[in-house]
C-alpha cells in the first residue's frame, strides 16, 4: 500500500499541490475518512439479526422487546398469575421476551461471571490472539495527534486488565481500572497492585461509571461497548468526554459487523456497524480524528 501511494504520489496531478508525500499521505486519510462518514449516515439504522436467526427491522426493535428503558413508559396489560397475583406485562411480548433495561444488563452481568479470570476467559477462548491485538494497539497510540498527553489513562470494562497490563502501564504514567465483575477486579489487584503507575480499581458497570471530570489523556474502551443500548451508550460516551483532559481522546476498539446488526443472546450484546457507531459518536458530541483496522487476526 506504501509503495502504490508514493507511485500514485509521483504520477498524480496532485504532486504540485502536495510536493511532500506526507503531506499527500495526510490529505488521502483526510478524504477517506470523509467519504466513510458520507458512507456511513447513509444507512444509520439497518435491519439486523440475533443469535437464533430471527431478523428485525432495526435496532429498536431490540431495545424495546429486550432492554425496555423504565422511564420511557409503554404500554401494558395486567394479567393474574395462578396464585391470584396481579402481574405487569407490556402488550405484545411472550412472558419470556418481557425484560427491563435491568434484565438486560443482569444477564450479560452473569454471563462473565460464569467466565473464568484468565486470558482465555475474558477473550472467549481467543486468548491466542492478545499479543497481535496489543501490538496493533501499541501502534495506534504511536500514531495519535502530538496534543494527546500520556500522563493518565483509563481501562475500561478491563477484565482482569490485560489491556492496563500489556498495553496502558507501558505508555502512560498512571493507570485506573473499571470493571464491574468482582472476580476480575479482584485478578486485577493480585496482578497489579504493585505494579509501578497502577491507580485506582472501580468495580462499576459502564452504564453507571461517572468519572471526573478533565482528569484522562486516553480512555480505552475494548469489546464492552456493545453491552449498552443506544441511549446509555451515548450518556457513557457524553460523560467521558467530560472526564477528558486537554488535547485527551477516546479509544474505542470494536468489532464491527458489515451488513446489518447482530445481537448475541448469550451474553446480551449487540455488534454494530461502523455507520451505527458514528451516528453514536456525533450524537454524543464525539469528533472522529484517528481511525485504523486491527490486522493480522485469524
Amino acid at each position: 500500500k506504501e509503495q502504490k501511494l508514493v507511485e500514485w504520489h509521483k504520477g498524480g496531478k496532485l504532486r504540485d499541490r502536495f510536493p511532500d508525500v506526507n503531506e499527500f499521505r495526510a490529505w488521502m486519510e483526510t478524504q477517506i475518512l470523509k467519504a466513510k462518514q458520507k458512507a456511513a449516515t447513509k444507512n444509520p439504522n439497518p435491519e439486523g439479526v440475533d443469535s437464533d436467526g430471527k431478523r428485525y427491522r432495526n435496532l429498536g426493535e431490540i431495545w424495546e422487546k429486550y432492554a425496555k428503558n423504565p422511564e420511557k413508559g409503554g404500554k401494558h396489560e395486567i394479567k393474574k398469575d395462578n396464585k391470584g397475583q396481579k402481574k405487569r406485562r407490556r402488550k405484545g411480548l411472550r412472558k419470556s421476551e418481557c425484560q427491563s433495561r435491568t434484565d438486560w444488563y443482569q444477564k450479560g452481568k452473569r454471563y462473565w461471571q460464569n467466565a473464568p479470570p484468565t486470558l482465555e476467559g475474558v477473550l472467549g477462548g481467543f486468548g491466542h490472539i492478545s499479543p497481535l491485538d496489543i501490538q496493533e494497539s501499541k501502534k495506534f497510540i504511536k500514531s495519535l495527534p502530538k496534543g494527546v498527553g500520556r500522563t493518565r489513562a483509563v481501562d475500561l470494562g478491563a477484565g482482569i486488565g490485560r489491556v492496563a497490563s500489556n498495553l496502558l502501564l507501558g505508555m502512560f504514567s498512571r493507570v485506573d481500572i473499571v470493571e464491574q465483575d468482582k472476580s476480575y477486579v479482584d485478578a486485577a489487584k493480585a496482578a497489579l497492585s504493585k505494579v509501578e503507575g497502577i491507580g485506582s480499581f472501580d468495580e462499576v458497570g459502564l452504564q453507571d461509571y461517572k468519572p471526573d471530570k478533565g482528569i484522562y489523556d486516553v480512555m480505552w474502551f475494548q469489546w464492552v461497548l456493545g453491552h449498552l443500548p443506544d441511549d446509555d451508550l451515548v450518556q457513557l460516551l457524553s460523560r467521558c468526554r467530560a472526564a477528558l483532559a486537554e488535547g485527551g481522546v477516546l479509544v474505542v476498539k470494536e468489532n464491527m459487523s458489515r451488513k446489518g446488526f447482530i445481537l448475541d443472546k448469550e451474553d446480551m450484546s449487540v455488534t454494530r456497524t461502523e455507520g451505527m457507531f458514528r451516528e453514536l459518536f456525533i450524537k454524543a458530541g464525539l469528533k472522529i480524528v484517528k481511525e485504523a483496522w486491527q490486522s493480522n487476526f485469524p
